[in-house]
Protein backbone atom coordinates (compact mmCIF):
# COMPACT_ATOMS: atom_id res chain seq x y z
CA UNK A 1 0.00 0.00 0.00
CA UNK A 2 1.44 3.07 -1.36
CA UNK A 3 1.52 5.97 1.21
CA UNK A 4 -0.31 9.06 0.79
CA UNK A 5 0.95 12.65 0.09
CA UNK A 6 -1.14 15.93 -0.38
CA UNK A 7 0.27 18.28 -2.41
CA UNK A 8 -0.64 21.88 -2.05
CA UNK A 9 0.23 24.26 -4.76
CA UNK A 10 -1.59 27.36 -6.49
CA UNK A 11 0.25 27.41 -9.48
CA UNK A 12 -1.04 24.57 -11.94
CA UNK A 13 2.05 23.92 -13.90
CA UNK A 14 4.01 23.13 -10.53
CA UNK A 15 1.56 21.50 -9.55
CA UNK A 16 1.75 18.85 -12.34
CA UNK A 17 5.77 18.99 -12.05
CA UNK A 18 4.87 17.83 -8.75
CA UNK A 19 2.78 14.76 -9.49
CA UNK A 20 5.34 13.93 -11.95
CA UNK A 21 8.05 13.37 -9.90
CA UNK A 22 5.82 11.88 -6.68
CA UNK A 23 3.19 9.40 -8.65
CA UNK A 24 5.12 6.27 -9.30
CA UNK A 25 6.15 6.56 -5.45
CA UNK A 26 2.96 7.40 -3.56
CA UNK A 27 -0.54 7.90 -4.04
CA UNK A 28 -0.91 11.99 -4.54
CA UNK A 29 -4.07 14.20 -3.34
CA UNK A 30 -3.43 17.57 -4.73
CA UNK A 31 -5.11 20.83 -3.75
CA UNK A 32 -5.47 24.53 -4.86
CA UNK A 33 -4.83 26.45 -1.40
CA UNK A 34 -4.38 25.70 2.14
CA UNK A 35 -8.42 26.08 2.58
CA UNK A 36 -9.16 23.31 0.22
CA UNK A 37 -6.32 21.36 1.74
CA UNK A 38 -7.40 21.62 5.17
CA UNK A 39 -10.80 20.25 4.08
CA UNK A 40 -8.79 17.16 2.53
CA UNK A 41 -6.89 16.40 5.71
CA UNK A 42 -10.89 16.22 7.53
CA UNK A 43 -11.90 13.65 5.24
CA UNK A 44 -8.53 11.69 4.18
CA UNK A 45 -5.29 11.98 6.62
CA UNK A 46 -2.26 12.17 4.17
CA UNK A 47 1.16 10.79 5.59
CA UNK A 48 2.83 14.25 4.27
CA UNK A 49 2.20 17.18 2.95
CA UNK A 50 4.11 19.47 0.65
CA UNK A 51 3.23 22.94 0.25
CA UNK A 52 3.98 26.38 -1.31
CA UNK A 53 4.03 29.06 0.90
CA UNK A 54 2.45 32.33 -1.12
CA UNK A 55 -1.08 30.72 -1.84
CA UNK A 56 -4.16 32.82 -2.05
CA UNK A 57 -7.07 31.91 0.42
CA UNK A 58 -5.38 30.16 3.30
CA UNK A 59 -1.42 30.38 2.73
CA UNK A 60 0.82 27.47 3.45
CA UNK A 61 1.91 29.16 7.21
CA UNK A 62 -2.00 29.49 7.96
CA UNK A 63 -2.78 26.43 6.84
CA UNK A 64 0.38 24.63 9.08
CA UNK A 65 -0.86 26.61 12.19
CA UNK A 66 -4.77 25.32 11.85
CA UNK A 67 -2.93 21.88 11.20
CA UNK A 68 -1.03 21.49 14.25
CA UNK A 69 -4.18 22.98 16.38
CA UNK A 70 -6.16 20.27 15.24
CA UNK A 71 -5.22 17.02 17.35
CA UNK A 72 -6.20 14.70 14.65
CA UNK A 73 -3.70 16.58 12.31
CA UNK A 74 -1.11 18.17 14.32
CA UNK A 75 1.24 15.20 13.83
CA UNK A 76 1.06 14.85 9.67
CA UNK A 77 4.98 15.93 8.53
CA UNK A 78 4.81 18.89 5.80
CA UNK A 79 7.72 19.82 3.92
CA UNK A 80 7.38 23.38 2.46
CA UNK A 81 8.54 23.96 -1.06
CA UNK A 82 9.02 27.95 -1.41
CA UNK A 83 10.33 30.45 -4.18
CA UNK A 84 11.20 32.78 -0.96
CA UNK A 85 14.45 33.56 0.29
CA UNK A 86 14.01 35.62 3.44
CA UNK A 87 15.07 33.88 6.73
CA UNK A 88 12.92 34.97 8.63
CA UNK A 89 10.25 32.95 6.51
CA UNK A 90 12.67 30.07 6.73
CA UNK A 91 12.37 30.55 10.84
CA UNK A 92 8.96 30.93 11.18
CA UNK A 93 8.06 28.10 9.12
CA UNK A 94 10.47 25.41 11.26
CA UNK A 95 9.36 26.84 14.80
CA UNK A 96 5.32 26.54 13.39
CA UNK A 97 6.28 22.78 13.06
CA UNK A 98 7.39 22.79 9.49
CA UNK A 99 9.98 18.93 9.13
CA UNK A 100 11.86 20.48 6.02
CA UNK A 101 12.30 23.28 3.10
CA UNK A 102 13.30 23.28 -0.30
CA UNK A 103 13.85 26.43 -2.19
CA UNK A 104 12.35 26.45 -6.27
CA UNK A 105 13.99 24.98 -8.26
CA UNK A 106 14.61 21.89 -6.46
CA UNK A 107 16.48 18.73 -7.46
CA UNK A 108 13.89 15.83 -8.32
CA UNK A 109 15.39 13.54 -6.52
CA UNK A 110 16.33 15.54 -3.39
CA UNK A 111 12.34 15.69 -3.04
CA UNK A 112 11.40 12.13 -3.41
CA UNK A 113 14.34 11.13 -1.13
CA UNK A 114 13.50 13.63 1.76
CA UNK A 115 10.09 12.24 1.28
CA UNK A 116 10.94 8.54 1.58
CA UNK A 117 13.12 9.09 4.59
CA UNK A 118 10.37 11.34 6.55
CA UNK A 119 7.69 8.89 6.08
CA UNK A 120 10.08 6.00 7.00
CA UNK A 121 10.71 8.15 10.44
CA UNK A 122 7.34 8.76 10.77
CA UNK A 123 6.45 4.89 10.16
CA UNK A 124 8.92 3.37 12.41
CA UNK A 125 8.21 6.17 14.99
CA UNK A 126 4.01 5.33 15.16
CA UNK A 127 5.17 1.55 14.97
CA UNK A 128 7.04 1.96 17.79
CA UNK A 129 4.43 4.07 19.84
CA UNK A 130 1.26 2.17 19.08
CA UNK A 131 2.99 -0.65 20.17
CA UNK A 132 4.52 0.94 23.81
CA UNK A 133 0.71 1.80 24.04
CA UNK A 134 -1.03 -1.12 23.44
CA UNK A 135 1.36 -3.02 26.09
CA UNK A 136 0.80 -0.15 28.23
CA UNK A 137 -2.95 -0.58 28.36
CA UNK A 138 -2.90 -4.26 29.08
CA UNK A 139 -0.34 -5.97 30.01
CA UNK A 140 -0.72 -8.92 27.86
CA UNK A 141 1.68 -9.89 24.47
CA UNK A 142 1.38 -8.17 21.30
CA UNK A 143 0.18 -11.55 19.35
CA UNK A 144 -3.03 -11.23 22.01
CA UNK A 145 -2.87 -7.52 21.01
CA UNK A 146 -3.41 -8.68 17.09
CA UNK A 147 -6.27 -10.96 17.69
CA UNK A 148 -8.31 -8.44 19.76
CA UNK A 149 -7.72 -5.76 16.82
CA UNK A 150 -8.76 -8.44 14.21
CA UNK A 151 -12.24 -9.33 16.87
CA UNK A 152 -13.36 -6.04 17.79
CA UNK A 153 -12.90 -4.98 14.52
CA UNK A 154 -14.82 -7.26 12.84
CA UNK A 155 -17.57 -6.95 15.88
CA UNK A 156 -17.90 -3.18 15.45
CA UNK A 157 -18.50 -3.61 11.59
CA UNK A 158 -20.47 -6.71 11.83
CA UNK A 159 -22.76 -4.34 14.47
CA UNK A 160 -23.21 -1.49 12.50
CA UNK A 161 -23.65 -3.00 8.78
CA UNK A 162 -27.02 -1.16 8.70
CA UNK A 163 -25.19 2.32 9.40
CA UNK A 164 -24.91 3.94 6.06
CA UNK A 165 -22.46 6.13 7.68
CA UNK A 166 -20.04 3.32 9.02
CA UNK A 167 -16.97 4.60 7.63
CA UNK A 168 -13.04 3.67 8.15
CA UNK A 169 -12.14 7.01 9.88
CA UNK A 170 -15.91 5.83 12.57
CA UNK A 171 -14.19 2.25 13.11
CA UNK A 172 -10.83 3.73 13.61
CA UNK A 173 -11.97 6.58 16.57
CA UNK A 174 -13.73 3.85 18.13
CA UNK A 175 -11.05 1.77 18.47
CA UNK A 176 -9.16 4.85 19.43
CA UNK A 177 -6.49 4.45 16.38
CA UNK A 178 -5.28 6.95 14.46
CA UNK A 179 -6.73 6.35 11.04
CA UNK A 180 -3.12 5.65 9.17
CA UNK A 181 -2.80 3.40 11.43
CA UNK A 182 -5.79 1.42 11.17
CA UNK A 183 -5.86 1.11 7.67
CA UNK A 184 -2.16 -0.16 7.71
CA UNK A 185 -3.10 -2.79 10.70
CA UNK A 186 -6.65 -3.58 8.45
CA UNK A 187 -4.62 -4.59 5.36
CA UNK A 188 -2.00 -6.62 6.93
CA UNK A 189 -4.27 -8.75 8.80
CA UNK A 190 -7.36 -8.47 6.87
CA UNK A 191 -5.14 -8.82 3.26
CA UNK A 192 -8.04 -6.15 1.51
CA UNK A 193 -9.25 -2.52 2.69
CA UNK A 194 -11.43 -1.79 4.93
CA UNK A 195 -14.31 -0.59 2.02
CA UNK A 196 -14.26 -3.71 0.35
CA UNK A 197 -14.51 -5.59 3.00
CA UNK A 198 -17.43 -3.98 5.03
CA UNK A 199 -18.92 -4.16 1.24
CA UNK A 200 -18.58 -7.75 1.31
CA UNK A 201 -20.36 -8.31 5.09
CA UNK A 202 -23.11 -6.22 4.00
CA UNK A 203 -23.80 -7.97 0.60
CA UNK A 204 -23.13 -11.53 2.65
CA UNK A 205 -25.56 -10.45 5.24
CA UNK A 206 -27.83 -9.49 2.66
CA UNK A 207 -27.58 -12.59 1.00
CA UNK A 208 -28.72 -14.04 4.22
CA UNK A 209 -31.83 -12.12 4.40
CA UNK A 210 -32.62 -13.17 1.31
CA UNK A 211 -32.21 -17.22 1.84
CA UNK A 212 -34.43 -16.16 5.23
CA UNK A 213 -37.39 -15.45 2.64
CA UNK A 214 -36.99 -11.48 2.72
CA UNK A 215 -38.30 -10.72 -1.38
CA UNK A 216 -38.23 -6.64 -0.89
CA UNK A 217 -34.58 -6.10 -2.51
CA UNK A 218 -35.29 -2.33 -1.70
CA UNK A 219 -35.68 -3.08 1.95
CA UNK A 220 -32.89 -5.64 2.34
CA UNK A 221 -30.37 -3.11 0.37
CA UNK A 222 -31.36 -0.20 3.08
CA UNK A 223 -30.91 -2.55 5.76
CA UNK A 224 -27.81 -3.48 5.00
CA UNK A 225 -26.24 -0.04 4.57
CA UNK A 226 -26.80 0.61 1.21
CA UNK A 227 -28.19 4.13 0.10
CA UNK A 228 -28.51 3.76 -3.11
CA UNK A 229 -30.24 -0.02 -4.60
CA UNK A 230 -28.85 0.64 -8.01
CA UNK A 231 -25.71 0.24 -6.45
CA UNK A 232 -26.74 -2.50 -4.25
CA UNK A 233 -28.08 -4.13 -7.22
CA UNK A 234 -24.39 -4.14 -9.22
CA UNK A 235 -22.32 -5.13 -6.45
CA UNK A 236 -24.61 -7.96 -5.21
CA UNK A 237 -24.48 -9.11 -8.79
CA UNK A 238 -20.97 -8.35 -9.20
CA UNK A 239 -20.51 -11.06 -5.62
CA UNK A 240 -22.66 -13.44 -6.77
CA UNK A 241 -23.10 -13.40 -10.67
CA UNK A 242 -26.61 -13.25 -10.18
CA UNK A 243 -29.21 -10.54 -9.55
CA UNK A 244 -31.32 -10.31 -6.07
CA UNK A 245 -34.43 -10.10 -7.74
CA UNK A 246 -33.56 -13.31 -10.02
CA UNK A 247 -32.62 -15.13 -6.58
CA UNK A 248 -35.62 -14.12 -5.49
CA UNK A 249 -37.69 -14.89 -8.13
CA UNK A 250 -36.17 -18.34 -8.68
CA UNK A 251 -36.42 -19.29 -5.42
CA UNK A 252 -32.34 -20.56 -5.39
CA UNK A 253 -31.08 -18.62 -2.50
Amino acid sequence: MKQKILIVEDYPPMRQILCDILNDYFDLLVAEDGTKALEICENTLPDLIISDIMMPNTNGLAMLDSLKSNPSTKDIPLIFITALTEIEDKHKGLEMGAIDYLYKPFDAKELIFKAQNILKDRENWMSKYEIGRLKQENQINLADKNVLFVNATKKYIADHLSNTDLSVRLIASNLEMSLSTFERYFEKYFQETPKVYIRKKRLEKAYLLFKNNYTSVADVAFSVGFNSLSYFCKCFKDQYKVSPSSIINKGTV
